[in-house]
């Protein structure tokens, strides 16, 4: 019982590890890669690295809606160490395009690499949180809180060791070092899980009742129109902080002429507040009711992007610093609980419509999630980037806040509405 209880916890740390190897691989090129670019194009290449940056969100994209229904057949072990090793071998490939000087075949090899490495970073994380979610069934939230630091974590580290890599040796240097430490993880998960799914207490208790893994398929759960609400409150998170990332810094730039160092420290709050909250709201969701913390958390956020402008909404107000710092930790804050809260949700409306939990459930779920977030992530930038074009920043935050309120408001009216037919029922 002792050493079963050891393995457990020493896989959990693997796994979450791996997970972070995994998103500071896709955040290594962000500081020095659309120079190269540049430099090999002769010009400016804005659009051509948005399609590589792309590339791996549209093909993780793909594998993670349909992940789920292979996690049985092919094993958890398969499936994790086939995609270490696409994402850590992609990663190390991928340092070797410095020696192609040409423009054409750098930028589309440079595509194929990272469209490829799409396949192993959603197969190892959709197949981490699966089975992380089977070896702890009653800690839900916990479980995604954790993942969601681990990769959070991995992509504030990306762009800084992906520049301080880049710094001591060249381009190749980062991609080899890191994609060979990703790589290292191929014998240890090997060693660490069993071809079956004997590390899950879900999966032991259903085989006990003699209950079988079905297939669950996400695009079943996407029949459930409580779950497609939870992922739209996910992913309006997602192209909110896309819409920070793409604009912000250049509305901080000229409304209070501040520098990069200080930009920078405000990218720092949301960020610090995520990561800090996002376990304390992992337990808080463990404890209560995941709807009512993302219900609150919508309201949070709406005030954090009405704030943080200020909206133009707000005639009264003017941008000030103040605005800027509390509004980006609200906004952190909200996010945090949304986000975490996702996770459990679509789980347990999963099992109260009839689903049997186990580890194809498990998967199903967990490739439906970062379906969402690789969506959101690929059509976010493009869209804040179109609203601040098209607008300005103030505006475009407030379309993204009225977005969140008009969520809140439909998911309190969806929620209410079904715990009051659950109680006739």
């Amino acid at each position: 019982m002792r050493s079963r209880w050891l393995r457990q916890y020493v896989t959990v740390a693997v796994i979450l590890l791996g997970c972070f190897v995994n998103y500071i691989c896709i955040y290594l090129p962000a500081p020095f890669y659309p120079q190269i670019a540049a430099e090999r194009k002769g010009s400016k290449a804005d659009t051509e690295v948005g399609i590589m940056v792309g590339s791996i969100e549209l093909s993780a994209f793909f594998v993670s809606l349909f992940i789920g229904e292979y996690i049985n057949p092919l094993g958890v072990r398969f499936l994790m160490t086939s995609g270490a090793f696409l994402a850590g071998g992609c990663t190390v490939i991928f340092g070797f395009l410095e020696y192609v000087k040409e423009w054409s075949p750098f930028i589309a090899l440079s595509i194929v690499i990272r469209f490829v490495m799409g396949f192993g970073e959603a197969a190892f994380n959709a197949t981490s949180i699966a089975l992380l979610l089977g070896m702890f069934p009653a800690h839900t939230g916990t479980i995604w809180a954790l993942y969601e630091f681990a990769v959070t974590l991995g992509l504030v580290c990306g762009a800084l060791f992906g520049g301080f890599l880049y710094h001591v040796e060249g381009f190749n240097f980062p991609f080899v070092i890191i994609g060979g430490v990703l790589l290292l993880f191929m014998p240890l998960l090997w060693l660490l899980l069993p071809g079956s799914h004997s590390l899950t207490e879900s999966t032991d208790r259903d085989q006990a009742d003699g209950h079988d893994d079905r297939s669950v398929s996400s695009l079943q759960l996407l029949k459930i129109p409580s779950i497609v609400l939870v992922l739209l409150n996910m992913s309006s998170c997602y192209a909110a902080f896309a819409l920070f990332q793409t604009s912000y810094a250049v509305f901080l730039e000229n409304e209070f002429g501040w520098g990069a160092a200080h930009i920078g420290l405000i990218f720092l709050i949301a960020g610090a507040v995520y990561l800090v909250f996002a376990i304390v709201f992992g337990l808080v969701v463990d404890a209560t009711s995941p709807r009512i913390v993302m219900i609150i958390g919508l309201l949070v956020e709406t005030c954090g992007m009405m704030l943080v402008g200020p909206s133009f909404m707000f005639s009264f107000l003017s941008p000030k610093p103040w605005c800027v710092y509390v509004g980006s930790t609200l906004f952190g804050f909200g996010m945090a609980m949304v986000v975490i809260s996702a996770g459990p949700d679509v789980m347990s409306t999963s099992i109260s419509r009839g689903y049997q939990k186990n580890m194809a459930l498990d998967g199903a779920v967990s490739g439906l999630l970062l379906a969402a977030i690789y969506l959101s992530g690929a059509l976010g930038a493009p869209i804040a980037g179109g609203l601040t074009a098209a607008f300005n920043f103030r505006i475009s935050t407030s379309i993204f806040g009225f977005a969140s309120f008009l969520l809140m408001i439909v998911t309190t009216v969806v929620t209410v509405v079904n715990t009051f037919m659950s109680r006739r029922q």
